[in-house]
């Protein structure tokens, strides 16, 4: 269903080149797996000034929201073969927001994939599919009896995978004419359905990658999504802020209107690597990058983070195929570091959001919000994104990317933190302080205006009880 690419990169200031690898896969009957590789020069750059990157605000409860996490349903002869685990899984995690493909045909695995969906809408689980080639009016229909069954079950609805890699056919056509006929016939089969029509249709991927003349939206998406898609694998082992900006995704450069983006690919495999391009990397690390690849989306304006993926598809105790590591579960169903720091994220996230009433807005104003560094650096900003809560309080998320992979040795790399003072400009009742890839519970509490914390490689929250 799936596979492997990275998003194209605007030409920025300072650009340098790398290269990004493309290395993914397509799924036949009986487990078969044909993989796909391709190589992509482009130019990235790391233009930051000064050393704080532009702050917003959120409310926590978006900030939960905006997760999102990849499964392969339909795949049976692996982990995703028992619904309950996957179930478990999303309870531990914190997360409700699926994507998965649309089963489209009526082989048994597609059957089994498409109970096992129904079955985790009544969990309170959303879902965004994935329309594949060969769907039909049939697959339509489907959608309509699940909606119907569970309103609010189907959170949106997504164009062809990755068309570089997996070209779709269409109505006899094949290429980049089928895959442009077949989103706007789905955009207009989903927006005419009277059960269908109020969800988000979001494009297809990979059509920036194919390098056909004859395919373009022009200033457009009018008529075949609402929201733009992108797909993003950091290379070389490194931190997501360099790919994940608040730039509109190059592909889409060309658009009049500003619509909503969505990440809907995002994540590293757990298996590491000593060489350049598409490459994996230790537990921590893994959990270090997608941890801040989530707040690198929430800060860059993206509407949805789509993880990728739950679970670790196949038994690979030798190490040896990196497509089989980027679960944020093991094989056999046992956290990695990445799932316990979401769920820390989750937990903390979900405090002081019960009360509707009396919200406190003293610290609304960024402006009364201030982080002094002892040593800024210039090179590595220091980003920090503010969360409210409907109690009043307010938590700080504050972190750093700097270099934390060794290409050369296949080992991580932890840069010394910097000091750094946070002040709310207001007295906190109480000072609390969250490392997430260690607890939920706070590693430090005080009281005061300020506090006083190490900023380190990854994201870490203070919080103000007004």
């Amino acid at each position: 269903m799936t596979a492997f690419t990275t998003t194209r990169l605007p030409h920025l200031q300072r650009a340098r080149p790398t290269h990004l690898k493309i290395n993914r896969r397509k799924r036949r009957r009986g487990g078969k797996r044909q993989v796909l590789r391709c190589i992509l020069a482009v130019s990235i750059c790391l233009c930051w000034s000064p050393s704080f990157a532009e702050q917003k605000i959120l409310r926590s409860s978006d900030m939960t929201e905006l997760i999102g996490i990849n499964t392969h349903m339909n795949y049976t002869d692996g982990a995703y073969a028992n619904v309950e685990n996957v179930i478990r899984d999303l309870k531990f995690l914190g997360i409700h927001h699926v994507r998965d493909g649309l089963p489209g045909t009526e082989s048994q695995p597609a059957l089994q994939g498409r109970d096992a969906l129904a079955r985790m809408t009544r969990e309170n689980i959303r879902l965004n599919f994935i329309f594949p080639s060969g769907w039909t009016t049939t697959s339509i229909a489907w959608l309509r009896v699940l909606e119907t069954q569970v309103p609010g079950a189907i959170a949106s609805v997504e164009g062809y995978n990755e068309i570089n890699n997996f070209p779709p056919t269409f109505e006899g056509q094949t290429g980049a004419a089928a895959a442009k006929a077949g989103q706007k016939s789905l955009y207009a089969s989903i927006k005419t359905d009277p059960v269908l029509k109020h969800l988000p249709v979001i494009d297809m991927t990979g059509f920036e990658m194919i390098r056909d003349l004859l395919f373009s939206y022009g200033t457009t998406l009018t008529g075949y999504a609402d929201v733009m898609n992108v797909h993003i694998y950091p290379q070389n082992g490194g931190q997501p802020a360099t790919w994940v900006t608040p730039a509109r995704p190059e592909n889409y450069r060309h658009l009049e209107a500003d619509l909503p983006k969505v990440l809907t690919e995002f994540g590293y495999s757990s298996k590491a690597e000593s060489k350049q391009g598409f490459i994996g990397v230790d537990d921590l690390t893994q959990a270090k990058g997608v941890l801040n690849g989530i707040f690198d989306a929430a800060r860059s304006g993206y509407k949805k983070v789509y993880l990728y993926e739950l679970l670790d598809e196949k038994p690979d105790p030798n190490m040896q195929s990196l497509e089989f590591h980027f679960g944020l579960f093991t094989f056999a169903n046992e956290p990695k570091p990445a799932a316990k720091a979401i769920k820390n994220l989750t937990d903390i996230l979900a405090r002081g959001n019960s009360t509707q009433s009396g919200v406190s807005n003293a610290l609304t104003d960024p402006g009364s919000i201030k982080v002094d560094l002892d040593q800024p650096d210039l090179g590595t900003p220091t980003l920090w994104l503010i969360l409210t809560r409907q109690d009043g309080s307010r938590l700080i998320a504050i972190w750093r990317e700097t270099q934390f992979w060794d290409t050369a040795t296949g080992r991580p790399l932890e840069a010394p933190p910097i000091r750094a003072v946070v002040s709310f400009g207001t007295k906190c009742a109480e000072i609390r302080g969250y490392d997430p890839l260690k607890s939920s519970d706070p590693g430090f509490v005080s009281s005061g205006s300020a506090a006083f914390l190490s900023v380190a490689d990854h994201v870490q929250l203070v919080e103000c009880i007004p």
